[in-house]
């Protein structure tokens, strides 16, 4: 169980698995992104290989998940403002 590691998040894209990772490391939760080399030679195979994993160790899992599900760590998706939002 020592080298087992569990998927906490799935990502399209590394750097919101780096971001996230950063995160996890502040809070002192050790976290890996598998292939992290391969993606950041070429992001497109993150769909290949079924999104941009990040993992932990199975004992801080649960805490991992709790400090990814906070409010202060968001990751929104959002267009850029057009001139309509500006009013």
């Amino acid at each position: 169980m020592e080298n087992q590691w569990m998927e906490v998040r799935s990502c399209a894209w590394l750097h919101e698995a780096q971001f996230l990772k950063s995160v996890l490391d502040a809070a002192g939760i050790e976290a890996m992104i598998p292939n992290e080399q391969t993606l950041g030679i070429q992001p497109l195979y993150g769909t290949a290989l079924g999104g941009v994993r990040l993992l932990v160790r199975p004992e801080d899992f649960e805490r991992a998940a709790e400090v990814l599900d906070s409010p202060a760590v968001r990751l929104e998706r959002s267009a850029p403002p057009t001139k309509n939002d500006e009013k």
